[in-house]
């Protein structure tokens, strides 16, 4: 590489425009290389001060003398040599006019609509080598369009690489006045890959600035920077921006392809990764800009000779698309500084590139330029919205947000676990999937590592609005495969299945991609694609869009028959195989147990769901089998998710034998689980003499609580941490999905619920992340003897809240609770320890009304548990409580509402649900009955009462409001507080049955918008059953049975011990009004136009409580027989 003078790069002030940055480096580097390129006998280096004349020329040639007004745009759709072509878009510029470069590869109407967009009916064009394009713009335009021929590159360049400055030049006329800097001075488009390209004006400050981003870094190393940007398109940002202002503002060199477009039929050089890596060497680069395709080609082949060349770059950036994780770890491990690049039309090229070698396992993650200034939009789920706000030092194109002014990209970025400042691309909002069920899928990730295979060339996912994801697969060229064919399909799947195994991995459950849900593309329906190669998502999605929906419908119809073969033979032991075979192939596992709960060995929904597909379809291919499916349910997996008893099952479908699915099989299944877990505790346990319940009191309590990340153990442990007769917390939890640490989960928590964080500080508190069903609590040995030691008090909350699941699915709960009564039975204070269940009044699910109310005692007849899972689950542990010899009791919770301080009610649970559909389907459900809720703090102090009271406490207590409200007057409390909406005051109400009906038509057309509006679609069924419930109440006329069809409780045993439950309010418009104040808080409902009024029970935004809240907080808590 040649070295010159030091170069004096133009102001980046903005006292320096594009078009005057030529002229400035007419005079200051003029000898400075712009272009390098290797002809066919040696290296050539274009200064410029032959590029800058250049660009005089071509505005001569363009706009002789300046005739005609200024700021007219002129589009630039040419086939010519990169040099000519940026030399025409900035004499464009130089010439006073607008130039738009247009990419050819466009489809003729998407050309007509940005000539539209930017008023343009010039066109700087190749009209021998793009004549079908201009002919088919002549006949589609209503606009008269002005075609010039592109100057030539012998009138640009007439002395190629040899021009000095006394070779004959005529500058070309200035402008009579400066333009304004805020003025348009070009207009790129975007790149198409969710509909037609869209127009997008860059002003000369919007420009400039762009060269504030990551130019300083490159400056700084001037002497050994040279770009390898040949393969890059010259009409996209990307070019123009590496292409132009690179060497135009940066005063670094460009190497480009040779220039060879010397006749008018001539075509530039077609980039090829062969031609390339020539080029790279020829024009000694030692750095490189690439689109990932290339990559993934260079590392298919894996040539010693260019992983050298790579490694020998300062920096490989890449950007235009995704890498795939498979190949970027490649070439990292090969020594190569690889460098992701994020950037956009809208806001320029933000990224900082790492000109050091550091870090270079996180060549994903990003940092963006200090001139940026970021708003992270949380999502809520992990990711975050990349928002570029407006400030003097960056102003994006486009703003698209008014408060605060910005750009939203809808580009969506996960934070690095360490690092604060990096940040890596997962996807596009509009790319999210919103499944039927709620969760998103973000397709990104998954599809990078499914392209790597050599054997595709595209993938899409897809899955908006149905309950599983799947994808579309476009072979390879060469690899031809008839969708038509099942034999073909059956083999390539299997061939690239490994491949999407292993993108299964990184993938949430919900998201996993299973064998029947891969659909391959036709030959004759080749994927759509931008001008920059990426497959156009939201066109292949509508291209596929019938063939989609098919395979949706003949997955449920054909119930997965095209998919595996049926069991060889129909009895138990080729039943149980193929059924093993079956999960651990909807796994990717090998080592399913059949004699473990599916559940908790991975299963979820939408595992089940396929299982039981495969079922049916087993069925289905048997003549004699075949009516026999109707009896394969819905529910089959989740009532018999152990494979040796779901192989039983299936044998008794098929001899006829209906007795599998009664419910004396049900009780007996419950009879044997108490059986099981309370094995052994009939055994007397001794009376600590040294620890009786005086010095139970005296010493003041040591407790042991579980699930204290949830709603209600955070407020639990809140009110424990504030007690000052509990002298230390052991909080127990199970470790989170993510990498959070348990400190900041339980923060993210308190902060929710507008607790005070600073009780997480205090040093009676020990969290403790641990799985409690497995031996020892999953403590090591000197922790779980501290706590055996010290313990005297256990609150167990901790529990799985699924009401699918059948009973053995909770079994590891069970089994915890065993783990912690063995644990409270071994302890120092023996018997005298006290052990609170929080246990659920869906124990009584099977309750015979006619009885009255459900009593405080634990009941012997196990049929009043029958039901779901769950509430079995919670029979079994109070029976196993019941026979432990401990101060022991049960405490059935019912509904928890948001309470003090900031009416925090998850948004995720019923209730809450149901208001926000309700807004948006224009009415809420009148129903007929009464609710019996207990608020968060209510229920907490009721805990609390309970637990520390010091006699000793009743066996079993009902935690329900002993004096319950009507829907209908809490309803309307919530109805009053809703904010007007499309200028309309109050919100009516119609009959429950009507409303479900609204919903079912909701769900019936919705999309994904409708998900988040109407988020009640996901519970539907239950809905159905509050509705159904309240038809019955009205027909017996029983206004105080409660709403939903539950029975009622007894609770005098609970008020006798708890001052809370004798003294607390009903539910009311207060607690109604902070409800609503925090889910608008959390934005969850819409917010009314003027908050300005304080609110006592809502917090601002970021949860803290106001000092009026406060107040009333306090005396809510001393006084609440005033709120009576």
């Amino acid at each position: 590489m040649a070295r010159h003078a030091k170069p004096v790069p133009p102001p980046r002030d903005g006292s320096v425009n594009v078009a005057e940055a030529i002229d400035f480096n007419l005079q200051w580097n003029k000898d400075q290389p712009y272009y390098v390129f290797h002809d066919s006998t040696q290296l050539v280096e274009l200064s410029h001060l032959e590029f800058g004349r250049a660009c005089h020329r071509a505005a001569h040639i363009i706009r002789p003398g300046r005739g005609g007004d200024d700021g007219r745009v002129v589009a630039v759709i040419a086939l010519v040599d990169t040099i000519v072509y940026q030399a025409v878009a900035i004499g464009l510029v130089k010439a006073g006019f607008v130039p738009f470069p247009i990419s050819p590869r466009n489809a003729p109407p998407a050309i007509i609509k940005l000539l539209q967009d930017a008023s343009c009916s010039t066109i700087v064009g190749t009209r021998t080598t793009l004549k079908g394009l201009f002919d088919e713009l002549a006949r589609i335009s209503s606009m008269d369009l002005n075609i010039l021929e592109s100057p030539t590159l012998d009138a640009l360049f007439p002395m190629l690489g040899t021009e000095s400055e006394t070779d004959p030049f005529e500058p070309y006329p200035p402008p009579p006045s400066r333009p304004n800097l805020d003025a348009v001075a070009m207009y790129l488009h975007s790149s198409g890959s969710t509909g037609f390209p869209k127009c997008i004006p860059q002003t000369h400050r919007i420009l400039i600035q762009w060269t504030t981003m990551s130019l300083p870094q490159l400056i700084a190393h001037h002497e050994r920077v040279r770009m390898g940007t040949m393969a890059l398109p010259s009409f996209h940002t990307i070019g123009m921006y590496l292409q132009t202002f690179l060497p135009l503002y940066g005063i670094v060199s460009a190497a480009v392809y040779p220039p060879i477009v010397r006749s008018p039929d001539a075509h530039p050089m077609l980039p090829t990764p062969d031609n390339i890596l020539e080029h790279l060497k020829k024009t000694e680069c030692n750095c490189l800009a690439s689109v990932p395709a290339w990559l993934h080609l260079w590392m298919q082949n894996q040539l010693d000779e260019t992983v050298e060349l790579l490694k020998s770059f300062i920096f490989v950036i890449y950007g235009g698309g995704p890498l795939s994780q498979k190949v970027g770890d490649q070439i990292v491990a090969a020594g190569v500084n690889l460098h992701g690049s994020y950037g956009g039309t809208e806001f320029g090229s933000p990224t900082l590139i790492r000109l050091q070698r550091w870090r270079e396992q996180d060549w994903e993650w990003i940092r963006l330029a200090d001139t940026t200034t970021v708003n992270w939009a949380d999502q809520g789920d992990g990711t975050y919205e990349c928002q570029f706000l407006t400030t003097d030092r960056h102003h994006p194109a486009i703003e698209n947000m008014t408060n605060p002014r910005g750009y939203a990209t809808s580009d969506l970025f996960i934070k690095h676990p360490t690092e604060p400042n990096l940040w890596k691309v997962v996807g596009r909002m509009d790319d999210v999937i919103m499944h039927s069920t709620g969760e998103k899928t973000v397709p990104g990730p998954m599809e990078g590592i499914v392209i790597n295979n050599p054997l595709i060339h595209a993938a899409v996912m897809f899955g908006r609005s149905h309950d599983q994801a799947g994808i579309l697969i476009e072979p390879a060229p060469g690899r031809n495969v008839d969708p038509a064919n099942l034999e073909e399909v059956s083999q390539f799947r299997n061939e690239i299945w490994p491949t999407i195994e292993e993108a299964n991995e990184v993938a949430p459950a919900f998201s996993k991609i299973y064998k029947e849900m891969v659909l391959i593309t036709k030959r004759e329906k080749p994927l759509p694609r931008s001008p920059k190669g990426s497959v156009m998502r939201k066109a292949a999605l509508q291209l596929y869009e019938v063939e989609i929906e098919d395979l949706y419908t003949s997955v449920e119809v054909t119930s997965g028959r095209n998919v595996v073969e049926p069991p060889r033979t129909w009895d138990f032991d080729g039943i149980l195989y193929w059924l093993t075979t079956q999960a651990n192939d909807i796994l990717s596992r090998q080592d399913i147990s059949s004699s473990r709960d599916l559940f908790d060995q991975g299963f979820d929904s939408l595992s089940s769901t396929f299982l039981r597909l495969r079922i049916v379809g087993a069925f289905h291919s048997s003549p004699t089998l075949r009516d026999h499916t109707r009896k394969i349910g819905q529910n089959t997996i989740y009532t018999h998710p152990i494979l040796q008893d779901l192989a039983r099952f299936i044998v008794l479908v098929i001899d006829g034998d209906e007795s599998g699915t009664t419910a004396n099989r049900g009780k007996e299944a419950l009879v044997a689980m108490i059986q099981k877990h309370t094995d052994g505790l009939d055994a007397p346990i001794p009376i600590n003499t040294t620890h009786d319940q005086s010095a139970f009191q005296r010493e003041g309590s040591v407790v042991l609580i579980t699930g204290t990340t949830g709603s209600v153990g955070s407020q639990v442990l809140a009110d424990l941490l504030r007690d000052d007769s509990v002298s230390r917390v052991y909080a127990l939890n199970r470790p989170g999905k993510g990498s959070e640490p348990i400190l900041r989960r339980h923060e993210s928590k308190f902060e929710d619920m507008g607790l005070e964080v600073g009780l997480l500080r205090t040093d009676k508190l020990k969290l403790l992340q641990c799985d409690v069903s497995e031996d020892r609590l999953g403590l090591s040995s000197e922790l779980h003897q501290e706590v055996q030691a010290a313990v005297n008090l256990i609150i167990h909350v901790a529990w799985r809240v699924d009401f699918n699941l059948g009973l053995t699915s909770f079994e590891s709960n069970i089994k915890g609770t065993r783990n912690l009564v063995d644990l409270a039975r071994s302890s120092h204070h023996g018997a005298n320890t006290r052990f609170i269940f929080i246990s659920s009044v869906a124990i009584a699910q099977g309750w015979d009304k006619a009885k009255g109310s459900y009593p405080e005692e634990i009941v012997s007849d196990e049929s009043f548990a029958l039901g779901t899972g769950y509430g079995e689950s919670k029979y079994v542990a109070e029976k196993m409580l019941e026979r432990s010899g401990l101060q022991a009791t049960s405490i059935r919770l019912g509904q928890v509402s948001g309470g003090l301080p900031n009416g925090a009610w998850a948004c995720t649970e019923w209730l809450p649900i149901l208001v926000k559909s309700s807004v948006e389907l224009g009415a809420l459900p009148q129903a007929h009955g009464s609710v019996s809720w207990l608020t968060m703090d209510a229920a907490s102090r009721a805990i609390l009462d309970i637990a520390l009271t010091p006699e000793r406490p009743p066996l079993a207590l009902n935690a329900v409001h002993p004096r319950p409200v009507l829907w209908q007057d809490i309803m309307q409390a919530i109805a009053k507080e809703i904010p007007p909406r499309d200028g309309v005051d109050g919100i009516p109400f119609v009959p429950f049955s009507q409303w479900v009906e609204r919903l079912e038509e909701r769900a019936k057309y919705g999309d994904e918008a409708d998900l988040q509006l109407v988020p009640g679609i996901k519970l539907l069924d239950f809905y159905r059953n509050m509705a159904r419930a309240d038809a019955e109440i009205l027909r017996n006329g029983r206004d105080e049975a409660e709403v939903g069809g539950m029975c009622q409780f007894e609770t005098k045993k609970a008020q006798d011990v708890s001052v809370t439950m004798r003294l607390v309010k009903p539910v009311g418009a207060l607690d109604a009004r902070s409800w609503v104040r925090y889910w608008q808080s959390v934005g969850f409902l819409q917010t009314p136009p003027d908050n300005d009024q304080v609110v006592t029970s809502a917090p601002p935004k970021n949860h803290r409580t106001t000092l009026r809240s406060l107040i009333v907080y306090l005396v809510r808590l001393i006084f609440p027989f005033l709120f009576k």
